[in-house]
C-alpha cells in the first residue's frame, strides 16, 4: 500500500538497488531510477526486470522513470537513495555539484568506503556536496536482495543523527515483507556495514581453505570481538547494543548466506583462485574487497587491533600465503 508521495530516487542499478527499487515501488506512488547501463534501462521500460542484476524482481515499470542521465534524475527529486558500489561513488557522482544537492535528503545503502577520500559514504557527501548531517541517513539490514526479490520478511534499520529523519525514511521503507527500525548510531552503523564484508571474505577463505564448521566459529568469534575494538576506537558510543540487527545481524547473514557475494569471494581464493581471477568469475561486486584496503588505511590514524583485517590485507593486496596467514591466526585466536 502506497504511504509517500514524495519525490524519490534511487541511484545503481546493481541487485541491491534493484531490490530497493522494489520496495519503494511498493510503498511509493513514484520512484526515479538512476542506472549507468543502456540494457537496464530498455529492460526495465520493456519488461519490468533488470536484465543483468536480479531478474527475479519483478518491478511495476508503470511507477518508475528510468535514465541514463544521472543529472536529470537528481534534479526531479527531494529524497536520493545512494546504491552505487563504494568503489564507483566517486567516478559515477563527478557530473554533480553542490547546486544539484540544495534541500535534498541523502541516503545511503552503500556498503562501504569512497576508496579515493578513505571516507565514508555520509562524509564523503558532506564534505563534496555541502549537504549537512543532519540531511543524511543510512539504511542496513541484515539483507539480501534476493529474499526482497521474493518478498521474504526482512527487518531493516534506518540510522540517523536526526531522530526524526530516521523516522521519516523508515516510514518510506516500512512495507508488507520489510520491517524497519531506527538507530541514532548513523557512523558507527555505516562503518559495521563496511566491516561485515571483509570478515565474510575471511570467513569464506576459511570455508573454501577446507575448514569447517568448527573453525569458522572460531573465526566468527574472534571476528565479532575485532569488530566490536574497531567501532568503539573510530567511533565511541557507550549505548550501542552490538548484539542487534544493523550489527551482529547483519555480520551473521552476510557471513553465513549462500547469497553473500563477499563470502562466496573468499571461498574461491581459499580453494587457490588468484583475486584477479576470482573477481573475474564472479561478475559482481565484493565490497568487502575494497573495503579491506580501505579500513587498513583508516586504521593507520587509530591503530585499532584488527589482526584479521591485517591478514586479509596482507593476502588479497600483497599476494600473502593463504595458509601462512590462516596459520597466524590460528595460534592468536581464542
Amino acid at each position: 500500500m502506497e504511504t509517500n508521495t514524495e519525490k524519490i530516487a534511487v541511484i545503481g542499478g546493481g541487485s541491491w538497488a534493484t531490490a530497493i527499487v522494489k520496495i519503494l515501488t511498493n510503498t511509493c506512488s513514484h520512484v526515479c531510477w538512476w542506472v549507468r547501463e543502456p540494457e537496464i534501462k530498455e529492460g526495465v521500460e520493456r519488461s519490468g526486470r533488470n536484465p543483468l542484476f536480479l531478474s527475479s524482481a519483478s518491478l511495476d515499470k508503470e511507477k518508475i522513470t528510468i535514465s541514463n542521465d544521472l543529472k536529470e534524475i537528481v534534479n526531479q527529486v527531494d529524497i536520493l537513495v545512494l546504491v552505487v558500489p563504494s568503489a564507483y561513488i566517486y567516478a559515477s557522482m563527478e557530473v554533480l555539484t553542490p547546486e544539484d544537492f540544495v534541500g535534498k535528503i541523502v541516503v545511503s545503502a552503500i556498503k562501504g568506503i569512497v576508496p579515493e577520500t578513505m571516507q565514508t559514504v555520509t562524509d564523503f557527501i558532506i564534505d563534496k556536496f555541502n549537504v549537512t548531517e543532519d540531511r543524511c541517513c543510512v539504511v542496513c539490514g541484515p539483507s539480501h536482495a534476493e529474499e526482497i526479490a521474493a518478498e521474504k520478511l526482512t527487518y531493516l534499520t534506518a540510522g540517523s543523527c536526526k531522530q526524526e529523519l530516521a523516522e521519516h525514511i523508515a516510514s518510506i521503507f516500512r512495507c508488507h515483507y520489510v520491517k524497519i527500525n531506527t538507530s541514532p548510531d548513523m557512523k558507527g552503523i555505516e562503518f559495521s556495514v563496511v566491516l561485515k564484508n571483509i570478515y565474510a571474505i575471511a570467513g569464506g577463505i576459511f570455508r573454501g581453505f577446507g575448514y569447517g564448521d568448527n573453525l569458522l566459529a572460531l573465526l566468527n568469534a574472534n571476528s565479532a570481538n575485532e569488530m566490536i575494538k574497531f567501532l568503539n576506537v573510530v567511533v565511541p558510543n557507550d549505548k550501542r547494543v552490538f548484539c542487534s540487527a544493523s550489527y551482529l545481524g547483519d555480520f551473521l547473514v552476510t557471513n553465513y548466506s549462500q547469497y553473500s557475494r563477499n563470502r562466496t569471494f573468499g571461498m574461491m581464493v581459499g580453494r587457490g583462485y588468484s583475486v584477479r581471477t576470482a573477481q573475474l568469475e564472479m561478475k559482481m561486486i565484493a565490497e568487502g574487497y575494497y573495503a579491506t584496503r580501505c579500513i587498513h588505511e583508516v586504521n593507520k590514524k587509530y591503530q585499532a587491533d584488527i589482526p584479521i583485517i591485517e591478514s586479509l590485507y596482507r593476502i588479497l593486496y600483497e599476494n600473502a600465503s593463504v595458509r601462512m596467514e590462516t596459520n597466524k591466526l590460528l595460534e592468536i585466536m581464542r
